[in-house]
């Protein structure tokens, strides 16, 4: 009789690919600070649960890779090939979406779209907001108004990479007293 072993299951490597700068960094904090381990070179793939990289930086069709989300401007969706999960794109935008893909969107005009960022205002310390996904409202404060987009794209990916809201608002809240303590 063969001796009982437990046994993991791997779950593939989802794919993140955004566009934004800001937004990858804001995304990279949020994913690592609820535990994943996230790299952004290819060649990290076997230790991480997430490959976050540019959309033209994005490795071949893969093995063991879960192509989750896409965040770009539009300019290269015709080149684009991976079959995606989800395409996030601002609202207000009319950019084609991948074939196969989810259009999800996020917006600081239109609560209509997946993730909205509303009553927008200034305060002491910079700028706070309530983000609104699916119904649920949480308030954030960032530093400066330039960093709601990059958030809400941050947040839309979190949130469809299954991370709980409050997770989300709690991680984008530590954001501006990290750079207050470290700055």
């Amino acid at each position: 009789m063969k001796q009982w072993q437990s046994e993991q299951k791997r779950y593939p490597v989802r794919l993140l690919a955004i566009e934004n700068p800001k937004a990858a960094r804001l995304l990279q904090y949020l994913l690592e600070s609820c535990g994943y381990r996230v790299a952004c070179d290819p060649a990290e793939l076997p230790e991480a649960d997430f490959l976050l990289v540019q959309p033209g930086c994005m490795p071949n069709r893969t093995e063991g890779l879960e192509y989750m989300l896409l965040e770009n401007s539009g300019r290269m969706t015709e080149s684009i090939s991976c079959p995606f999960r989800y395409h996030a794109v601002e609202y207000e935008t009319a950019l084609p979406v991948l074939p196969g893909a989810q259009r999800v969107s996020y917006s600081v005009h239109s609560p209509e779209a997946d993730v909205f960022a509303r009553n927008i205002r200034q305060n002491g310390y910079g700028i706070v907001f309530e983000l609104e996904s699916g119904g649920i409202v949480g308030r954030v404060a960032l530093d400066e108004e330039q960093g709601i987009r990059p958030a809400l794209v941050a947040a839309l990916a979190a949130i469809r990479c299954g991370i709980p809201f409050a997770r989300v608002t709690d991680a984008l809240n530590e954001i501006p007293q990290l750079s207050r303590n470290l700055g």
